[in-house]
């Protein structure tokens, strides 16, 4: 009976062993798998600035190197951990491996798993405040000086409209002008005049905790037919409407095409 109860023992000592062994290569691996996803699936900005996803994609390409690395390496020397482990102390008078570090660094990853990200939406503009363009000092859109008549804005985004309204707020000086822009409605009785709607996009300085919703005003000529979070794509002309005692600078839509849903966000 006490033979079979140290061959028990001295298994799962084993078996903890061999888990050590292997548990930090997997969890690389997971964590290189993961990271390269999010590349490959284009959803990476929905957790950090496009300015790093090139180095962390290069960082996940490297921890799937390294796995395989140590994998490679650990099959090499089992079997001398496993003659080590015939032994009476089994594991030649080490302390047995703890696993639940190992157990603890699985955690974020199965997170990450259970609840696959998911890009912010007009919820999360209303709950921030969207930010209207021609009415807010836009922080950290690009600057542009007044746009003169020769400028062709038809190869605006809605970030290069929303930095040049910042810097020059008066809606006449854009009367008339192109206007080629894509992004996600938002209906907001609060921010925007009756029978319009916000086009809008994230701009993040940072990271996506503090991304703000930035948009234009766009006429609405579907007859309530767009929805919140629909993406379209607007062409059109820049004009104006009064709005709280003011001129706003809006855009005055030819056409409203739904469109795929791309990159909420813009750095």
């Amino acid at each position: 009976m006490t033979i079979r109860i140290e061959r028990l023992q001295a298994r799962r000592a084993a078996l903890r062993v061999d888990l050590a062994r292997f548990l930090p290569p997997f969890l690389l691996a997971g964590y290189g798998v993961f990271i390269v996803s999010l590349f490959v699936r284009h959803v990476m900005t929905w957790y950090i600035n496009p300015a790093y996803v090139w180095p962390t994609t290069a960082a996940g390409v490297v921890l799937l190197g390294l796995a395989i690395f140590a994998v490679a390496h650990r099959t090499d020397t089992a079997g001398e951990g496993e003659a080590c482990c015939t032994s009476d102390a089994c594991g030649c008078g080490q302390p047995s491996a703890r696993l639940w570090p190992y157990v603890g660094l699985c955690i974020p990853l199965l997170l990450a798993v259970v609840f696959p990200p998911r890009s912010l939406a007009s919820f999360a503009a209303l709950q921030r405040g969207p930010e209207i363009a021609g009415m807010t000092t836009i922080h950290g859109a690009p600057t542009f000086h007044r746009v003169s008549l020769s400028v062709d804005t038809s190869t605006f985004s809605l970030q290069d409209w929303a930095g040049a309204l910042s810097a020059d707020p008066n809606p006449r000086d854009f009367m008339g002008k192109p206007v080629a822009i894509t992004g996600m409605v938002l209906h907001s009785s609060g921010s925007v005049p009756p029978g319009y709607l916000m086009v809008l996009r994230f701009q993040i300085t940072c990271c996506i905790a503090d991304a703000r919703p930035v948009g234009l005003v766009v006429r609405d000529t579907s007859r309530g037919a767009l929805k919140d979070n629909q993406w379209v794509k607007v062409i059109g002309r820049m004009g104006a409407a009064s709005y709280q005692g003011q001129k706003l600078a809006v855009v005055e839509p030819r056409q409203i095409v739904p469109t795929k849903a791309g990159n909420p966000y813009m750095s």
